[in-house]
């Protein structure tokens, strides 16, 4: 990488001269430099010559020095961008700015001009996130989605755009496939809601057949429900604003909906109460966060678990305050469920997914199961879930079976 180098003017100031290498037309080595008014700016060029090479670099440097005063820079932009943003959570907000002073200013500069940005500079930041920040994925697709609104913006930039593109449109990112979701199967459900404390139980299994996102089910009061019909009114979710909890919208325009529970799993709750109290609470009556939820029902469930695997049988005593099935009889009952749960990731979304896949597999239409889970399309539910819904696929396979038999008589007579 060069090196900026002090150079006494006659005034008695100092500019910094970087000199560089480079190859004429003919391919004859040469030498040449450049001179900035400050070491910070002769630094920061020698930096952009290691990242993205000498050739960008000078290119980036012309647009630079052509610029003006009236210079708009790409990380003032993205600042800008992110503050006048609404409609979003100021969790979300913090993400955007921490991609910005951790991942974006310290590759490109502060000084960068938004017209030097192009799909060069773009495949060689997303490069930097892989190979020296060891980005995953998931987390490139986040920081460069960010990156690529704020370029949308730009060009809608009014009275005058503020580039003439989005040079992010179309640039290949590292291919992100989601993991396979986990679910439950019959027994593995029956033997894990037999592992939880008793008060959670309802709320597990309420989790499970509404198919809400937990901060939709623990925002809901008691006039939302029909103890009726079982319909539930899902129209608001806890969000995180700092160490508070705040009521706001579900995540999705479609997120506002109603689905239908089972009565049965309605009789689980208390609901000849006052209409605006919460659904589920805790013991003293605040809202139940994901975290109280996941240490309180769900981390005890899986302790349990984890002793049945090992055959460990204390926790299912007198001592430990056990008063569910006798622990031989858990593991003669769900001796499968228990060696299948072994190796499967179980979070409380686990509910989600399993009540989704359920319906899926039990025949409910993909469009059905879509509204109903909240979804923003009835892609995203074929995308994540369709697997479960091998109906067609086996009608498919007793078609092709049909031919076989005379496939093979054919391929016979040929052969003889």
């Amino acid at each position: 990488m060069p090196t900026p180098r002090p150079r006494p003017r006659n005034d008695g100031s100092v500019a910094w001269n970087v000199p560089y290498n480079y190859y004429d037309e003919v391919g004859k080595r040469r030498g040449s430099s450049e001179t900035f008014d400050d070491y910070e700016s002769a630094a920061d060029w020698c930096e952009l010559i290691d990242k993205v090479g000498l050739n960008e670099s000078l290119r980036v440097l012309e647009i630079q020095q052509s610029a003006g005063p009236d210079l708009t820079a790409l990380v003032p932009w993205l600042r800008k961008y992110t503050q006048r943003l609404t409609g979003i959570e100021e969790r979300t907000r913090k993400d955007y700015i921490r991609y910005i002073d951790l991942d974006i200013a310290p590759f490109l500069g502060e000084t960068l001009p938004i017209t030097a940005f192009n799909q060069d500079l773009d495949a060689a930041w997303i490069v930097h996130l892989e190979q020296d920040k060891g980005n995953g994925a998931k987390t490139i697709h986040n920081k460069h989605g960010f990156l690529s609104g704020a370029l949308n913006a730009a060009v809608a930039e009014r009275p005058a755009p503020l580039i003439p593109y989005n040079p992010c449109l179309g640039i290949r990112l590292p291919r992100h496939d989601a993991p396979e979701l986990d679910i439950f199967d019959n027994d593995e459900w029956e033997l894990f809601e037999q592992l939880m404390p008793q008060r959670w139980r309802p709320h597990a299994e309420f989790n499970l057949v509404s198919m809400a996102r937990p901060s939709e089910v623990t925002a809901l009061q008691i006039r939302d429900i029909d103890k009726k019909t079982g319909d539930i009114r899902i129209n608001k979710a806890w969000k995180h604003v700092g160490s508070r909890m705040v009521l706001g919208k579900p995540k999705s325009q479609r997120g506002t909906r109603t689905v239908t529970v089972p009565l049965a799993s309605l009789e689980r709750f208390n609901l000849d109460r006052p209409g605006d109290e919460l659904l589920v609470h805790t013991s003293n009556d605040t809202p139940i966060s994901a975290g109280y939820f996941y240490g309180k029902a769900w981390v005890p469930a899986l302790r349990r678990l984890r002793a049945l695997s090992a055959g460990d049988l204390n926790p299912f005593t007198r001592k430990a305050q056990w008063k569910g099935a006798d622990a031989d009889y858990l593991v003669e009952r769900f001796g499968d469920a228990i060696a299948t749960m072994r190796d499967k990731r179980l979070t409380p979304y686990t509910l989600r997914h399993t009540g989704i896949s359920w319906k899926l597999q039990d025949g409910v239409p993909l469009f059905v199961v879509s509204r109903d889970a909240g979804h923003k399309d009835v892609n995203t539910t074929d995308r994540r879930y369709g697997h479960n819904d091998r109906r067609a696929s086996a009608a498919a396979a007793q078609i092709i079976a049909s031919r076989l038999p005379r496939a093979r008589a054919a391929m016979l007579r040929v052969a003889a």
